[in-house]
């Protein structure tokens, strides 16, 4: 099923129903790159890796050479060696690394500035919350709830919730109340971009379901013919992410850079991210050739 109401085509469900989504209009980034533009591109790609498979699956029928074995063995080389990898290395890593960025920004939120050394501001603190226990507990909920002055809500959050007399459910409520008041927009755009990153994740369930149809295979089977590779890609992509990055002597390289005219330091700035993306492509072709020897 094509993705129609949406600016970047996709399927919105894998080939047996299973659901995926589409990808929203307003998930777009301001310039040429950005969160949602890389994520746009894993969408895309995720879904025409296992397009791909299916393609060869199809002209391996058409030329007569194979028996139905013998496609099945073919597509799983394949499947080992270039398609599952595309699907997988995308949650991995990119997807791990928005999880992340979404949790580690969410977490931060706080719902005041609490400044310890502040004696003023935490005598007030005091005062509002004697005046508080002087209520019955229904009143008490009522003036912390409806209070205009949001030192009231504080006093109320900055202590734990026993010496304030207020139920625990309504300290939660009044904590989420003061963050989305504080962070409105910024929940906003992280919920956006929450729901982009689940909607590639669930790209990547929907295409790994394509794989397993294109090659005739029960779940079960399928997750013993293939857990290794997926494994080692997770496995790596953990290492990458936690591994510290070296220090660069920032000052040196720039006073060498701007040494150079605009062509050579074009020319530098490709070699480098060429240079890089094939050494990481050397240490991943090399990881699954150690596995598809091993699984032989």
């Amino acid at each position: 099923m094509i993705n129609e109401a949406s600016k970047f085509p996709g399927k919105d469900r894998s080939d047996k129903g299973k659901w995926v989504g589409p990808w929203m209009p307003q998930w777009r980034d301001r310039g040429e790159s950005g969160p949602f533009t890389t994520l746009r591109k894993l969408y895309s790609d995720i879904q025409e890796a296992s397009e791909g498979l299916k393609a060869k699956r199809d002209a391996l029928k058409q030329s007569g050479k194979f028996t139905p074995a013998g496609i099945t063995d073919q597509l799983k080389e394949v499947a080992r060696g270039e398609t599952i990898p595309a699907i997988r290395t995308a949650a991995a890593e990119q997807v791990r690394k928005y999880r992340l960025e979404i949790e580690s920004r969410r977490a931060a939120m706080k719902p005041f500035d609490h400044d310890p050394k502040d004696i003023v501001s935490e005598m007030r603190r005091q005062e509002v919350r004697a005046w508080l226990r002087t209520m019955t507990p229904d009143k008490r909920t009522e003036a912390v709830r409806g209070a205009s002055d949001p030192l009231i809500k504080e006093a109320a959050l900055s202590v734990p919730v026993e010496l304030t007399g207020l139920l625990p459910s309504t300290r939660v409520d009044l904590t989420r109340e003061l963050i989305e008041a504080r962070y409105g927009d910024e929940i906003a755009a992280l919920n956006e971009l929450d729901a982009a990153v689940q909607t590639v994740e669930r790209a990547v369930d929907g295409a790994r379901s394509d794989v397993r149809e294109a090659l005739g295979m029960l779940e079960h089977d399928f997750n013993a013919e293939f857990r290794d590779v997926e494994d080692e890609i997770d496995r790596l992509a953990e290492i990458r992410a936690s591994k510290p990055q070296p220090k660069i002597d920032f000052d040196s390289v720039m006073s060498s850079v701007k040494a150079l005219n605009v062509d050579e330091q074009e020319e530098l700035v490709n070699a480098i991210k060429l240079e890089q993306k094939r050494a990481d492509d050397r240490a991943f072709r090399d990881e699954i050739a150690r596995l598809s020897g091993k699984a032989a």
